[in-house]
């Protein structure tokens, strides 16, 4: 009874087997985490400041009266 659950067929006629996750859940988990980073890398690309000019003068502190 067991080995008739294992070895069932879905309706496209593919084996699948319980235990391992099918291979499309697989490749969509993978492609939205490499959205992700690569969106976070624009983000972070587009946010950070970059090297300071030398040119530009250093921001207002305190001034000594």
């Amino acid at each position: 009874m067991s080995d008739s659950r294992k070895d069932r067929t879905v309706s496209s006629g593919v084996r699948h087997d319980n235990s391992k996750p099918p291979r499309r859940m697989m490749i969509f988990v993978i492609t939205i985490f490499i959205i992700a980073c690569l969106l976070a890398l624009a983000f972070m690309l587009i946010t950070h400041p970059g090297e300071p000019d030398e040119k530009a003068p250093a921001p207002a502190t305190e001034q000594v009266r």
